[in-house]
């Protein structure tokens, strides 16, 4: 959560900003502070993993559903879920855990039988 979570968000409010959307709707959608938002969209939030091109994709497409359906924060949430699920059975986390923790094994796979949110 501390470093997938962040990494989404960035994208998705980014994704958001570039569909002309203010940043206080933007907020709004996600049910997190403007603030945060300005901190995604400066960098200086979200940045401590890149994401796959094609979760980058599914998450512009999140952008305009969330534009197009007017989703609510839960809404945004239940949908930003299975990304997260996605992202953890690849081993990102694992191997960004690998660069910062030495305690980390070679063949991870804590999150191999992920089938829900944490």
């Amino acid at each position: 959560v501390w470093h997938l979570l962040p990494a989404i968000r960035s994208e998705l409010v980014k994704s958001l900003k570039e569909e002309k959307i203010p940043q206080k709707d933007a907020a709004k959608h996600l049910g997190i502070t403007p603030a945060s938002v300005s901190l995604y969209v400066s960098g200086k939030r979200g940045v401590a993993m890149e994401l796959p091109d094609d979760i980058q994709i599914k998450i512009r497409e999140l952008a305009k559903k969330i534009i197009g359906e007017d989703m609510t924060p839960f809404e945004v949430m239940k949908s930003i879920c299975p990304l997260c699920m996605e992202l953890r059975k690849r081993k990102i986390l694992c191997d960004m855990h690998k660069k910062i923790d030495d305690g980390i094994p070679e063949e991870c796979d804590f999150w191999k039988n992920t089938t829900g949110c944490v």
